[in-house]
């Protein structure tokens, strides 16, 4: 292990994106410019919210009109959007292929200017690493506390206040933001992003009941993410009671989802915000769950399938199916149910009135 050294930061005037010119977003993004070549840009912002010197973005014909009163500056636009392009002596129009594609090229290239300072290489003084913890070429922030045991390969981050309980692997060039906790044994693949206080390895719920009430139940397994997953601010994955929580390659779980233990979620899985996934779940690779969707336990939703948002899920999903309503069921289904269920006081109201005629 290192000696501890202070962890440098980067520049902190590098939060804000360089100012550029409509003429050099046209070259990077092989845009086709409507308009002057020079007009400064700085920032980036919707229609309705953009100000002088703003880029903004108009991905199809529904936003279109909004551009006459818009103060932005340029705007990247669709291909095929007709457009008013009004006065463009002083506006610019950069035609894409595709403007939600080419907004995210842009945000891509500001991201690092808009991130939170990262350590460079070195273990911040107030950090406490344990003699056997292995940290070569990691960085650790402050107030870091790395158990005995623990591997931070290199190129990881640590920001402040991260806990790494004995055991924890933590892979290459992942980012571990402020306050989170990753519990005994459990795995951190190469490339993940762990959001502030996301919790990782908290035991599964799970009790017996008994003559003095609920017994708990010991959980022995651990949680392992696999390379490339992001899992959002105060999301919690427990621990599997026999075997391990996975959470495959390439999967994105959003802001304050609970993971039940034993759950086995594929690759390139989206799970949005305020999902609850109950023990011994699978998910197959490629599936999107939509928000505040709530999962019973020991399920099956296959590979592809999608689950809308504020669904309740009692039943598997074939894959590649799309299921909403609670309880979920297809959604060609639900929507019709739901069209009879809208008009069902009013039907009731007017078959009473006919029996009453009859």
């Amino acid at each position: 292990m290192p000696t501890p050294a202070p962890a440098k930061s980067r520049d902190m005037n590098q939060a804000r994106p360089k100012a550029t010119t409509t003429g050099t977003l046209a070259d990077v993004l092989q845009a086709r410019l409507v308009g002057p070549s020079d007009i400064p840009l700085a920032d980036i912002a919707p229609l309705d919210k953009a100000t002088p010197g703003a880029l903004t973005f108009i991905r199809d014909q529904r936003h279109a009109a909004a551009w006459a009163t818009s103060n932005a500056s340029a705007a990247l636009v669709t291909e095929g959007v007709q457009l008013d392009e009004g006065d463009t002596t002083d506006r610019a129009i950069l035609y894409v292929p595709n403007a939600d594609r080419a907004l995210l090229t842009l945000l891509e290239a500001f991201a690092e200017h808009a991130a939170p300072p990262i350590p460079e290489v070195g273990i911040d003084p107030t950090a406490v690493v344990d003699p056997s913890a292995h940290v070569d070429g990691a960085a650790i922030g402050p107030l870091c506390v790395v158990g005995a045991g623990c591997r931070v390969a290199p190129g990881a981050v640590l920001m402040a206040r991260v806990t790494l309980s004995p055991g924890v692997t933590v892979g290459e060039g992942s980012v571990l933001h402020s306050g989170v906790v990753v519990q005994h044994g459990c795995t951190i693949g190469n490339g993940c992003t762990l959001h502030p206080g996301a919790v990782v390895g908290a035991d599964g719920f799970g009790y017996l009941p008994g003559p003095k009430g609920p017994i708990k139940i010991p959980h022995l397994g651990a949680v392992v993410i696999e390379d490339d997953a992001e899992i959002g601010a105060n999301t919690c994955i427990d621990r599997g009671k026999l075997s391990d929580t996975r959470i495959g390659k390439g999967t994105k779980i959003d802001n304050l989802c609970q993971i039940g233990h034993n759950g086995d979620i594929g690759e390139h899985v989206i799970i949005c915000g305020a999902c609850a996934i109950a023990g011994s779940v699978t998910i197959g690779n490629g599936a999107t769950i939509a928000g505040n969707v709530s999962v019973s336990d020991g399920l099956t939703i296959g590979a592809g399938a999608t689950i809308g948002a504020r669904s309740g899920v009692i039943n598997n999903v074939p894959a590649g199916e799309v299921w909403m309503g609670t309880p979920a069921m297809p959604a060609r289904e639900a929507a019709a149910n739901y069209a009879q269920f809208r008009t069902l006081s009013k039907d009731m109201r007017q078959l009473r009135k006919r029996l009453r005629d009859a």
